[in-house]
């Protein structure tokens, strides 16, 4: 009988004990080399740029420069991509006064000074204009036109600057597939309008919109939306879940973009032999310090390139939760909805008000798999119940009650970074 630990917490594991007859295997992201040297291999990237002139040839005789920035709810390491690409400006004789540092927030709250410092660096936050983009802001916010059927509202700052660079990450993202590209800017720094139309029902419930997907619908309006805002140049890192970088690449933001995927792709996602009955995913800290976060762990089980786990399986999500639910609203919007198919019909008649994301996706998770459990949870059991979810103390009874409700015969697969890999079925 294989018995797992499983990365629950900081300096915690969880032991889960699986019967032989039906551990299918453990789904865990491999373990690749990083870069020795991530400011050189940030220099690298930025001296051979792809499909792009280098940034200090565009940045020559510029006047009004903005620099999107990733915000706190993103690791990336942004300090040491803006030194980078502030020293290619310096070569280009751009004056600090040139530069604007927009923190790309999206719907997001404002950054204080304190956590812009940590981001960026206390030299550059007191060197630099900073500003925190505000998506409800009419007059700070410009329409550009539409791509894909959806409006594009860019900040008055980004339209009007002569060039306009972004950091960013590359790792898996829900509906845009990966994260990365032009995203920093055309979300980071959108507007309300495009904001609620990108992550309304239309995208969330589109066939394309899946983990690994880089041709997703999302993916599509940000690389067409970045040309039309003019996204020139950006520079995006793939960093693993141990923080480590992998790979720099600078450029055109969709050329970056298809490069930067193809070792994400090496990165976190993860060969499985086959469908499974029940899926335990452990989204780890900090992932688990809410629910809202936490429960991103069923996405490769259900909503990564095909699902595996069967239709009328098991999943299984062991999360303290200690900060709660994470999205209060959600609770109020599922009230009337007492199961799945509910919950996603009401979504399709009413759409997805801001603030009920967790609600739908709970219903789709919920008309895949019969259930979803929660365990080894500090919220309480009832108010997991009114998310149509199911607690259960710990992860080993929630094994033990699925495997005696689906037979000792049914097949258990482990993924042990839940929100980070993407599961893959042969073929």
């Amino acid at each position: 009988m294989p018995i797992l630990s499983l990365p629950f917490d900081q300096g915690r594991a969880l032991a889960l004990n699986v019967p032989d007859e039906s551990y299918l295997g453990c789904a865990d992201l491999p373990r690749l080399p990083a870069v020795p040297d991530p400011a050189a291999e940030v220099r690298r990237a930025l001296a051979y740029p792809i499909e792009s002139r280098p940034l200090a040839d565009l940045a020559r005789g510029k006047k009004r420069i903005v620099i999107a920035v990733t915000d706190i709810t993103r690791y990336c390491p942004d300090d040491l991509l803006v030194e980078a690409l502030l020293a290619e400006l310096a070569r280009a004789g751009v004056a600090a006064s040139a530069v604007t540092f927009l923190l790309a927030l999206g719907s997001h709250r404002p950054m204080t000074r304190e956590e812009t410092a940590r981001k960026l660096g206390a030299k550059i936050t007191g060197a630099y204009r900073i500003l925190n983009h505000d998506w409800q802001d009419a007059g700070g916010l410009v329409e550009v036109g539409t791509e894909e059927g959806f409006p594009i509202q860019a900040n008055r700052e980004v339209v009007e600057a002569d060039l306009r660079l972004a950091t960013g990450v590359i790792e898996p993202h829900l509906f845009a597939g990966y994260s990365g590209g032009a995203k920093t800017m055309v979300i980071g720094a959108g507007g309300h309008a495009t904001i609620a139309a990108t992550h309304g029902y239309e995208v969330l419930s589109h066939a394309s919109s899946r983990l690994g997907n880089a041709d997703s619908i999302f993916r599509r309006f940000i690389n067409r939306a970045g040309e039309r805002v003019g996204v020139d140049f950006v520079v995006n890192l793939v960093v693993d879940p141990d923080k480590r970088v992998m790979g720099a690449f600078a450029g055109r933001p969709a050329a970056v973009y298809a490069q930067g995927v193809a070792v994400a792709r090496r990165v976190f996602e993860v060969p499985v032999p086959g469908v499974a009955d029940i899926v335990v995913s452990v989204p780890g800290w900090p992932k688990n310090l809410n629910l809202y976060q936490a429960t991103r762990a069923a996405y490769p089980a259900i909503l990564g390139p095909r699902p595996v786990v069967r239709p009328g399986g098991i999943v299984i999500i062991p999360a303290s939760c200690p900060d709660g639910v994470g999205e209060a609203s959600s609770r109020v919007w599922m009230r009337d909805t007492p199961d799945g198919a509910s919950i996603v019909e009401k979504a399709r008649r009413l759409g997805i008000p801001e603030g009920t994301h967790m609600a739908y996706r709970f219903g789709r998770f919920l008309t895949h798999a019969s259930e979803v459990i929660v365990t080894d949870c500090l919220i309480a059991d009832e108010a997991i119940r009114e998310l149509r979810l199911t607690p259960m103390a710990t992860v080993q009874q929630a094994l033990d009650r699925a495997l005696a409700v689906l037979g000792r015969g049914a097949k258990v697969l482990v993924i042990p970074h839940g929100v980070a890999a993407i599961a893959v079925l042969p073929g």
